[in-house]
């Protein structure tokens, strides 16, 4: 623009207002005020319920862990109960119960707190399963007392210390005995109430999922114990149950009201049979009342010479025993359950005029008096000179009493001489007599004795009476072969014509299984016996004593029922496929020399449908054997290692 009172021309920037427009004001646009976060509603809330979680979640973690300290002291009493009563220590073992159950009702206490949080979810189904096991561990202590209100008055004869009997007149084992027979019935009806308290316990057990907590945490077993617990509670509840009609029936076993015969077998494991031992000798005791009275004592070949029937052999006999084609009563033990063993044994002992009254048999093998010698020392046999005992015998490094029985009974001599091995039922009736004197102080081993052979099957029972016979069975002491829907194992050797060679024979059994993707089991034994001892001179005309000579073994392998044969390596006759009380079953035959070493190998798979959840192995030990070491390996993980010297069920998992 032009401006007239200057000369020159002037640019005006049309950005820069002039003079009269800047004195008019201008409306600027109005702006949100911003408002504080923790002022927003939104955010209170979040925070408020973030506050509320965390106090909650420590609150929580301090009462938990409360609680947590509060187990452990119930874990450690009930611990110190446990080894009191391994013991022998009743008064201890009773001071620590009653400690368990403070610590147990302190814990409950604290834990009250968290148990209205049980209906959330998620953390409610963990809630749950405390709140279980601290009522199933309640239910644990009452069935402890119960236990020891019952056994009080047998306190001394099973050994435990620290209780006073009032009755002084039971100063013997056969003082003892008889009191048992006339008193023990009175403790079945707590033995009911305990029964129910265990179904309690286990039924809250039970209601914990095994998959709900992983397999390991912080590097331990989590699972494992939780499942080990279960079973554990379940397997305490169902021995219960079978025990009972043992406990109901004992007065009668006792002769009480009624005088009781026994048959009492002699098993020798050292030439093993599949019931535990070849039928060596028998004798006969009575037992009125507690007090038991011997009775006769015989060679097992004078049952076998009133036995006029011929009963042609077995094709094992005819096929493995040289020379023997009839079937002799010492020879009836074939089969591995000891019940249809003693069913064969028994129905035809009838036939033999030297058959003896009775209305159960005993079978022992011996295990049984070594282990009743090591209690009570060296003892004399009136008419067989010297004394007996369980120490080792360099002769044979084998208890001095083995070597002395095998001396009389089995060297070959010139002259005849009847009934050698009836000595067994002399040697039986002083050790009883010797036992039934012992003072206190061993009664504890003794009962120690009875229940440990039973256990490991050293000592056997068959009754005519099938309500007796369900009750031993129920206790685990008639040598049944057992039926079990899981993977199963039973290896049951026979001494053929093998001398006493099982007396230095050792085994071990290596098992490999895979789980296959259907269900099935691909399985590889490995079987091994060693014999390191030198062999003895066996030769008739040398007339030594032949203990350790050519093991001649026919073996059975008892496998789950459907089970396929794939290969064998090891045995000297091709193996043959049967089937025998409910289950597959691999036979062969091989022999073993002394100071060998025999490696046997048998591949088979066992049909789907054995294994549901965990993997279930029941393996049932041979009786008259001794602790076999077994390692297993499953789908490929680290081996475990077993000794067993009883059945034993195997649980893993998958």
């Amino acid at each position: 623009m032009e401006n007239p009172s200057s000369d020159d021309l002037q640019m005006v920037d049309s950005t820069n207002p002039s003079p009269a427009e800047s004195l008019v004001p201008k409306l600027l646009p109005k702006t949100a005020s911003r408002r504080p976060l923790f002022s927003r509603p939104w955010f209170v809330i979040l925070l408020t319920f973030l506050i509320i979680l965390l106090g909650l979640g420590v609150w929580i973690s301090v009462v938990g862990y409360q609680t947590y300290s509060k187990v452990q002291g119930v874990t450690t009493h009930a611990k110190a109960t446990l080894a009191a009563f391994d013991n022998r220590d009743l008064v201890g073992a009773q001071g620590e119960l009653a400690q368990t159950k403070s610590s147990l009702d302190q814990a409950r206490s604290t834990f009250g707190g968290l148990r209205p949080l049980s209906v959330l979810p998620f953390l409610g189904g963990y809630l749950k399963d405390v709140d279980h096991v601290l009522s199933a561990g309640q239910k644990g202590v009452e069935v402890g007392e119960m236990i020891f209100a019952a056994i009080t008055p047998y306190a001394d004869i099973m050994g435990f210390t620290g209780v006073s009997i009032e009755d002084l007149s039971l100063k013997t084992a056969e003082d003892r005995i008889i009191f048992v027979a006339e008193t023990v019935e009175k403790i079945a009806p707590e033995m009911d109430k305990i029964s129910l308290k265990l179904n309690e316990i286990n039924a809250d057990l039970q209601t914990i999922k095994n998959e709900r907590y992983p397999q390991k945490l912080f590097g331990k077993e989590v699972r494992s114990n939780v499942i080990s617990l279960k079973n554990s509670v379940s397997s305490a509840a169902s021995s219960l149950q079978n025990f009972q009609p043992i406990i109901k029936l004992l007065p009668d076993l006792l002769g009480n009201p009624d005088p009781r015969q026994y048959l009492i077998i002699f098993q020798n494991d050292a030439e093993l049979r599949p019931t535990g031992g070849f039928l060596t000798a028998y004798a006969t005791l009575k037992i009125t009342k507690g007090k038991i009275e011997p009775g006769v004592s015989e060679d097992i070949y004078t049952l076998d010479a009133g036995f006029k029937k011929k009963v042609p052999a077995p094709d094992p006999i005819k096929k493995y025993l040289p020379l023997v084609y009839n079937w002799n009563l010492r020879d009836m033990n074939l089969s591995p359950d000891f019940k249809v063993s003693m069913d064969t044994f028994t129905t035809h002992m009838r036939d033999s005029t030297a058959e003896p009254e009775y209305d159960a048999l005993i079978a022992i093998d011996t295990q049984v008096p070594v282990r009743i010698l090591e209690v009570l020392g060296p003892i004399g046999v009136p008419g067989y000179g010297g004394q007996f005992s369980a120490e080792i015998d360099p002769r044979c490094d084998c208890p001095q009493v083995i070597y002395a029985l095998e001396n009389i009974i089995t060297r070959p001599t010139y002259e005849i001489r009847e009934g050698r091995k009836s000595i067994l039922g002399p040697l039986m009736n002083s050790m009883l007599q010797n036992m039934m004197g012992s003072p206190k102080a061993k009664w504890a081993e003794f009962f120690n004795i009875f229940t440990d052979s039973i256990k490991q099957k050293h000592l056997l029972m068959y009754f005519k009476d099938e309500t007796r016979q369900t009750a031993v069975e129920s206790l685990g002491a008639a040598g049944r072969i057992n039926s079990y829907p899981g993977d199963y194992l039973h290896i049951n050797d026979t001494n053929f014509a093998g001398a006493k060679s099982n007396m230095f024979v050792e085994n071990e059994v290596d098992q490999t299984v895979t789980i296959n993707a259907d269900g099935s089991l691909t399985k590889k034994l490995i079987l091994t016996y060693k014999n390191p001892r030198a062999g003895d001179n066996c030769n008739l005309e040398a007339g030594q004593l032949c203990l350790n000579g050519l093991l001649r073994d026919w073996i059975r392998i008892y496998v789950p029922s459907g089970s396929t044969f794939q290969a064998g390596r090891g045995f000297e006759a091709d193996m043959v496929t049967n089937t025998d009380l409910g289950y597959t079953v691999f036979e062969g035959f091989f022999t073993l020399a002394p100071q060998s070493v025999k490696k046997l190998e048998v591949e088979y798979t066992v049909p789907a449908g054995h294994v549901e959840g965990e993997y279930k192995l029941l393996i049932q030990k041979q009786p008259g054997t001794k602790e076999i070491k077994h390692t297993l390996t499953l789908n490929g993980a680290k081996p475990k290692v077993y000794q067993l010297n009883s059945d034993q069920e195997i649980v893993l998992p998958k």
